[in-house]
């Protein structure tokens, strides 16, 4: 699966299909790439986003609208984002053998020996949803420190992501997150690459739930966006939804409009490593 900067269908609501323009993709892609430099190698600073076999913004703006439409299409109307980042990380690049690699790189990818970060790639959600019209509401969650702002939150500045202060930056197991809410309850909490705060110990899906529970509805769900090995401990004693038929769906709205891609099958290796990526409760 490639970028491909043709007219792109995006689900934009629950129910409503609607079209993204191939000169308004590439405008996007130039001004993401735009920004990503100038908080970066016009300020001195290394990080390792494009190497000649994968550039990470045209990852995301492959892959991002295909998250965010599995997201509408479960009819969320006012999604709290909560990311994680790093401002020291030198590289949203994956080598093909490195030890956060799970996956068989995919069969259309053989020849390549990187792939990318898959809790960047994410983290664009947002910036997508926004800069693609998507309907309904959403904000992201900015932690209180700089260091867990850095380029993402460059973005999301730069393309009017709205977003609202809290505490430092989240991850689970934590017992609070320091945000105050006095608008609309969200209907959804979605993490995007959030990690453990105790990988060896886990966490509590009621932990979870409790924590986010204050600014939320009374039914809201919980998504898990993350890509890393499967472990035991995370989301103990929760009830997991599937979410199969809205990644099905997103993969059957890409064939529908990238016949490049409908042509490699659909990538049966990309369909797995979303899937797995995605766990709601």
């Amino acid at each position: 699966m490639f970028y491909n900067p043709k007219l792109e269908s995006i689900q934009s609501n629950s129910s409503t299909q609607k079209y993204v323009s191939g000169m308004s993709k590439e405008m996007l892609a130039g001004k993401l790439q735009g920004c990503v430099k100038n908080v970066t190698t016009n300020q001195g600073k290394y990080l390792r986003t494009w190497n000649g076999e994968v550039d990470v913004v045209e990852e995301a703006m492959s892959r991002a609208p295909m998250f965010a439409n599995v997201l509408k299409s479960r009819g969320y109307k006012n999604i709290l984002f909560v990311g994680h980042f790093n401002d020291h990380q030198t590289s949203w690049i994956l080598d093909k053998f490195a030890g956060r690699m799970i996956d068989l790189i995919p069969e259309e990818r053989g020849d390549v020996q990187t792939f990318p970060d898959m809790n960047i790639i994410a983290q664009f959600v947002p910036v997508i949803m926004q800069e693609f019209g998507y309907e309904d509401s959403f904000t992201v969650a900015r932690p209180s420190e700089s260091k867990h702002q850095g380029v993402m939150h460059e973005l999301y500045s730069k393309c009017s992501v709205p977003v609202s202060s809290c505490g430092p930056q989240y991850k689970h197991g934590h017992q609070s997150f320091g945000m105050e809410h006095s608008g609309e309850p969200f209907d959804a909490v979605v993490f995007l690459g959030v990690p453990m705060s105790t990988p060896d110990v886990g966490f509590e899906e009621d932990l979870v739930r409790s924590v986010f529970a204050p600014m939320c509805t009374e039914d809201f769900e919980m998504v898990d966006i993350y890509y890393g090995a499967p472990s035991s401990v995370k989301w103990q004693s929760g009830e997991e939804k599937s979410s199969l038929p809205e990644v099905q769906s997103a993969f059957t709205t890409r064939v529908s409009w990238d016949h490049g891609f409908a042509r490699q099958g659909g990538s049966p290796e990309e369909f797995d490593i979303m899937a797995r990526m995605f766990t709601v409760y």
